[in-house]
């Protein structure tokens, strides 16, 4: 096992400010240290020397994937990471919508917390609804890698302190499925979001986000927010006419361990 301060720590120099720690649920995923930076800021001539401090660091961790993200003008910053092996993988929004003035919508679904009982068919969405999502577009990774993520990620919801899994039903047909997280200062987070991959195409992606966004009004959310990659160009004409706005995006950059 790695030293803790390899697998996190903290750079503070008049040139440059860097922190980063370890993604325990992706080490779990992948067999091998998965970090992520958390923080990082040029300051002054000099960061390229004092980037050294966590290369090591790195090198010494084994960690075999790291993923930063950053402001869409932190081109700097950017570059410095790029200089040590570091790629850009995606740009991503964070749409947005308040909800005072929320119409009513004749989406016909039903909204359910998810039970041990739709898991099965869950499970399966989430294991092909992702495609175009950081862990699959990166060419040195395997994208069943990232398929199985995702499944880790809605069963962990199922029984998560925070965060909730809701299934959307057209009669007895699983077509959609959200995992949210309520907020202290009145958002409802969307962390997930997908349509049951055999049913995209017909109609069922607005009705859910609308079904979605009547039940975070319901549970007393003020607003809703969630992230999205910029690829996903569907998906974003669809926040767009449902009234979300978008705030300016970040990028996210990889670095993963040479074969």
């Amino acid at each position: 096992m790695p030293p803790l301060n390899d697998l996190s720590g903290h750079i503070d120099t008049p040139a440059l400010q860097l922190s980063w720690s370890e993604a325990p649920w992706d080490s779990v995923l992948f067999g091998a240290p998965v970090l992520q930076i958390s923080a990082l800021a040029l300051r002054d001539a000099g960061a390229a020397d004092d980037i050294d401090t966590f290369v090591r660091a790195r090198d010494r961790a084994g960690a075999l994937l790291i993923s930063c993200r950053l402001r869409h003008d932190q081109l700097a910053e950017s570059m410095l990471l790029e200089q040590i092996g570091f790629r850009f993988i995606e740009m991503l929004y964070q749409p947005e919508r308040e909800l005072t003035a929320l119409a009513a919508a004749s989406h016909g679904l039903q909204v359910c917390r998810a039970t041990a009982d739709d898991m099965p068919e869950i499970l399966d969405a989430a294991g092909s609804a992702f495609g175009n999502e950081r862990f699959h577009m990166d060419p040195r990774l395997s994208s069943a890698i990232g398929d199985i993520r995702y499944q880790n990620w809605v069963r962990s919801s199922l029984e998560h302190p925070v965060q909730r899994l809701h299934a959307l039903r057209d009669g007895d047909t699983l077509v959609a499925f959200f995992v949210t997280e309520m907020r202290a200062d009145g958002t409802c987070y969307w962390h997930l979001t997908a349509v049951a991959p055999g049913l995209q195409g017909r109609g069922y992606g607005r009705r859910a986000w609308e079904a979605m966004l009547e039940q975070a009004r319901s549970e007393g959310a003020s607003r809703v927010q969630t992230c999205i990659v910029a690829r996903n160009h569907r998906v974003l004409n669809l926040y767009a006419r449902l009234g979300f706005r978008f705030p300016p995006p970040l990028m996210t950059l990889h670095w993963v361990r040479p074969a």
